[in-house]
């Protein structure tokens, strides 16, 4: 993941401006064994590297201990991410807080690799994929329009949307401001 962000400078320059800025993140780091699993099919399409980073990074400051504490209060937590509008699910599991849904999951194994009160690192053994795309060839409901009040982003999604139509990723990403 590590060899992923530093190709990606653009990414690492925004987000090092934004922690410099007072904005917090936490990433979640797949170990090299799970990264060593990714298939060439999931690399090679344009803006792949981007997009599993961006559903690593969560815009808040998550510790070991807040995330557990979480999961064991609520059950299931939707953690937004910077891959709009994907969320990533946590919940408790074998005494650890596990991510993603089925076999696309992944536990928290190495919790508090780095931490500063701004950016905060967890280890997971697991490479995370949204939901959408893993179940890709099931046939989704028709959907349904509800009215809902508009919902203020906070600036460090702003930004990585910003960030995202830069890359020039798909129009619902750049109209996501």
């Amino acid at each position: 993941m590590a060899d992923i962000l530093v190709n990606l400078t653009s990414l690492a320059t925004e987000m090092g401006r934004l922690v410099s800025e007072g904005y917090v993140i936490t990433v979640l780091a797949p170990n090299d064994e799970a990264m060593a699993k990714l298939t060439t099919d999931q690399l090679s399409e344009p803006g792949a590297p981007e997009q599993i980073i961006y559903y690593h990074i969560i815009p808040e400051y998550q510790t070991e201990e807040s995330m557990y504490n979480a999961v064991r209060r609520f059950g299931k937590v939707r953690y937004d991410t910077l891959r709009l509008p994907h969320k990533v699910v946590a919940q408790e599991a074998d005494g650890s807080v596990k991510f993603g849904h089925s076999e696309g999951s992944a536990y928290l194994f190495d919790p508090d690799i780095y931490t500063d009160g701004r950016i905060s690192v967890q280890g997971i053994d697991g490479v995370l994929f949204p939901e959408e795309e893993e179940t890709s060839t099931v046939k989704k409901p028709a959907s349904v329009k509800v009215a809902t009040k508009p919902t203020r982003r906070g600036k460090l999604l702003e930004v990585g949307c910003w960030m995202l139509g830069s890359l020039g990723q798909d129009s619902r990403f750049r109209s996501c401001q």
